[in-house]
């Protein structure tokens, strides 16, 4: 019995450490991220904070680190940003592809000015604003982390 508690609170141990590590995306989402990544915009689904109603926005996204990552504006303070604080799974959508996403706020400035850095040179609009003071591209980050990803066939 003592043996069996011994290999229980080790595996455990085992899946603490494993959990603060960034895990890789899964192949097949890893490709499709290759695949949008270029693209303008995304359409992100969330639920509704408070009608629990699913609600449907295109955004601005960079792929970085088999995430993609999306800021908002008038500092975090639009619905889809605090729909994802409440609830922080959703549903992102590119061409014949549709990711499971989990949300997860970006608090560390180095972070997030090197996420400001990959949506200004991403996005020419942001970074030709920017040279006269537009804060547009610089917005509150949230990651959001594939889970899985559906591809619909016969597009």
């Amino acid at each position: 019995m003592r043996m069996v508690v011994g290999m229980v609170v080790l595996l455990a141990a085992g899946l603490a450490a494993a959990d603060e590590e960034p895990e890789a995306p899964l192949p097949e989402v890893a490709a499709a991220l290759a695949r949008i990544q270029d693209a303008s915009t995304i359409e992100l689904t969330t639920t509704g904070r408070r009608s629990g109603k699913e609600h449907t926005r295109p955004i601005w996204f960079v792929v970085s680190d088999g995430k993609i990552l999306v800021q908002a504006g008038k500092d975090g303070k639009t619905d889809w940003y605090r729909n994802l604080e409440k609830n922080p799974s959703g549903v992102v959508r590119q061409r014949e592809y549709a990711f499971r996403v989990r949300a997860k706020p970006i608090e560390d400035r180095d972070r997030i000015e090197r996420i400001h850095r990959l949506f200004l040179d991403k996005y020419t609009t942001a970074r030709v604003l920017s040279w006269v003071g537009s804060s547009l591209g610089q917005g509150r980050p949230l990651e959001l982390t594939p889970v899985s990803v559906a591809i619909r066939r016969g597009m």
